[in-house]
């Protein structure tokens, strides 16, 4: 039995990246089991990263290596010895300087005597903790962390040489009324737990002043919510956004950075609320609330586990919330603003640091107010991980971006161009330009483009990304983007707004006849060009990467128009036949991803579907080819499943059998993925170019023009 199932998981090697069965069977060296190999083995661009982990830990920084921690008193509980031995023990290089009460009280008479009456007046021990944790930060930098965290990973690979203050998301409300059910005072709020900041920061210094002038102010008729907007988690969002916004990182020589982690970083709660769990590889500070000192809706408050539990299954299923204060209306968080559509202006958007090397900030919506893509809300996922990925959690790796972006080479590798259709709110392309390439990216949807077009001036990388405000297709032609009367929920909506909804949606005539008979209409329209128009002749493109819900095969002849004839021979587009000739051919891209969707390519009437289309790319030379996402997964489990349940081998080789994030695709797996893809979300489809083409690859497309 154990010799028939490796036998069966050994003929599925041409599928999958295989693993090593040790002492059980070899595979062949050049079987692909990272994602890096793929560009080796085409004679393609090694994957690069700008630095790496030891480079960042060597370089000097601006926030100095002390951890500053607090306690009413120098007899520790037992229970808090092993949080305090974390961050000793993972930071033997940084000094840990601990303050009691009275320790406390003789710094600020030191350091900060025109804050000594406010800190005496202050009727909260909790309240003259906040307000200690902003004076030393201030004066000495480093980083504060609460006694009840514990540190997960080495600050070094965290701190980057240009910050100067460092903060993490804690969460985020769709709604204030949501928010203040959890006992938030606002809808998306920083955390001040732990953060780092370099001496003499402006953030520091202008909350300290606002708590030395709101010692005896009432913001509300609750003492909690008092303290949270006089020294807390309130006025510290408030102050953050506001210096995050003056403080970008396009201006270069402004010292007082700003850079906000991703909720992941700091802000798990260690009951896995809100869909991040405690044991997630990327958390870097844990924090346990074993401090609680809220007078009712504190998390821990002395309960023990069982009552802990109770409370947390109690958000899922929680009665009315209480009337909502004002709070919020008077000192509502500042948005981040940029020139916006006319229907946008309200907007608000937030900064993330993203998790990528080397990192650049994303701007997004609240939660609920972004566009999704692949069918999940992508700022709140990029908020919540920093990263994000079609089809795929957003831990697992090698990741899309990676594959993607790393084919490019290191920063600014030969100059080579990412192609970026269906760009959302910019992620990958933010990604490319972080590492120094340049983007192309192609976006209708207004409200991805104000997320974008703001992260990219955040950013500083006017020059590095343009974007084109179409749709792409296989022919040119004005489409509707904005129907009346036609959809049927918002992700139809979305899909229109892109110009990849269903042809019926963006046919004018049809739509005008509509209006005729009450109907329908047109709200606004939009052109949609051929790909091979708009990328300059004179750009390398190394990599492409195809989001279009259905519309992937006419992109990719439209894109496919300006390639090297010798590769592609001619297509047929409105039953005429286009030579390359005229316009100046181009060598196809090492790289592209397309995120497919065979049942939305049939809904949207494409002829002969994701199958006519694999085989098309492997006409074009794309002759390596990598999937992931449902269909992989299935696979995986499907073959394994026996091995996996059973015990049928030794624990070592259980061990070794890890899933895949990514499978090989032969010509002969075309036909089932195009079959098994989910209808709910893409599969990834990476494919590396070959140069020549396959025996087929006189035949062309046979493709057809993009539907009126």
């Amino acid at each position: 039995m154990v010799g028939l199932m490796v036998a069966f998981h050994a003929a599925s090697c041409g599928y999958f990246f295989c693993v090593r069965f040790p002492g059980v069977l070899e595979f062949p060296r050049d079987i692909y089991d990272d994602i890096r190999d793929i560009y080796i083995l085409a004679g393609g661009p090694r994957w690069t990263s700008r630095a790496t982990a030891a480079e960042v830990d060597d370089a000097p920084k601006l926030i100095p290596k002390v951890i500053h921690q607090t306690y009413k008193s120098g007899n520790i509980p037992g229970s808090l010895k092993p949080f305090m031995h974390s961050w000793r023990r993972l930071n033997e290089d940084w000094e840990i300087r601990f303050y009691d009460d009275e320790a406390c009280l003789k710094f600020v008479q030191r350091e900060f005597p025109e804050y000594m009456d406010a800190y005496r007046s202050l009727a909260k021990d909790v309240e003259r903790s906040d307000f200690f944790r902003y004076m030393v930060v201030l004066r000495m930098g480093g980083i504060y962390a609460d006694i009840d965290t514990e540190c997960r990973k080495p600050l070094n690979n965290l701190i980057l040489p240009r910050d100067t203050l460092v903060v993490g998301w804690e969460n985020e409300f769709s709604t204030a009324e949501e928010a203040h059910s959890r006992k938030y005072v606002r809808k998306r709020q920083v955390l001040q737990w732990t953060f780092a900041g370099a001496p003499g920061h402006p953030a520091l210094r202008e909350i300290c002043d606002h708590i030395a002038r709101s010692t005896g102010t009432a913001f509300s008729a609750s003492t909690n919510i008092d303290t949270l907007e006089r020294t807390g988690p309130g006025v510290w969002t408030d102050i953050i956004l506001k210096h995050a916004r003056a403080h970008p990182p396009s201006k270069k020589d402004d010292p007082w950075t700003v850079r906000v982690l991703p909720k992941v970083y700091f802000g798990v709660h260690p009951l896995g609320l809100d869909g991040v769990g405690p044991d997630d590889p990327d958390i870097v500070v844990l924090h346990h609330f074993l401090g609680s000192w809220k007078v009712r809706g504190g998390w821990s408050g002395g309960l023990g586990i069982g009552a802990l539990l109770h409370r947390a299954a109690g958000l899922f299923t929680r009665a009315a919330p209480d009337p909502v204060p004002n709070v919020e209306e008077a000192e509502e968080e500042q948005p981040m603003e940029a020139s916006l559509p006319r229907d946008r202006q309200s907007a608000q958007l937030y900064p993330v640091s993203m998790v990528w090397q080397p990192p650049f900030t994303q701007l997004v919506d609240l939660v609920g107010h972004g566009d999704m893509q692949a069918g999940v809300d992508v700022a709140a996922t990029l908020t919540a991980w920093g990263k994000w990925q079609p089809a795929l959690a957003p831990g697992r790796g090698p990741s899309v971006a990676e594959a993607l972006i790393g084919s490019l080479g290191g920063k600014g590798a030969e100059r080579r161009v990412l192609v970026d259709i269906g760009a959302g709110n910019g992620y990958f392309s933010l990604a490319a330009a972080a590492r120094g390439h340049r983007a192309i990216a192609f976006e209708l949807s207004n409200n991805s483009l104000a997320s974008f077009e703001a992260s990219i001036a955040y950013n500083g990388f006017e020059k590095l990304i343009t974007v084109h405000k179409v749709a792409l297709g296989s022919r040119e032609e004005i489409v509707c983007v904005d129907g009346r009367g036609l959809s049927s929920s918002r992700a139809q909506d979305l899909e229109v707004a892109r110009g990849y909804g269903r042809p019926a949606a963006h046919n004018l005539s049809a739509l005008a006849a509509a209006a005729v008979g009450g109907g329908g209409g047109c709200n606004r329209t939009a052109l949609r060009r051929i790909g091979a128009d708009l990328v300059p002749a004179d750009v390398e493109v190394g990599a492409v990467r195809v989001s279009v819900t259905g519309w992937e095969g006419w992109v990719m002849e439209g894109l496919a128009m300006g390639w090297d004839k010798q590769s592609l021979h001619t297509v047929k587009t409105n039953n005429k036949l286009m030579g390359l000739m005229a316009r100046e051919a181009t060598p196809p891209p090492a790289v592209v991803l397309l995120e497919l969707q065979p049942h939305a390519m049939a809904r949207a009437g494409y002829e002969g579907g994701a199958l006519k289309l694999l085989r098309t790319m492997q006409s074009w030379g794309y002759t390596d080819v990598s999937h992931s996402g449902h269909v992989c997964d299935e696979r995986w489990h499907n073959i394994t499943r026996s091995i996996r349940l059973r015990g049928a081998m030794a624990l070592a080789a259980q061990e070794a059998l890890r899933q895949p994030t990514w499978c090989t695709l032969p010509p002969d797996k075309f036909a089932p993925l195009a079959e098994r893809a989910s209808r709910a979300y893409p599969e990834n489809i990476l494919f590396v170019y070959k140069s020549g083409g396959s025996s087929g690859a006189g035949s062309g497309t046979g493709g057809v023009a993009s539907p009126a």
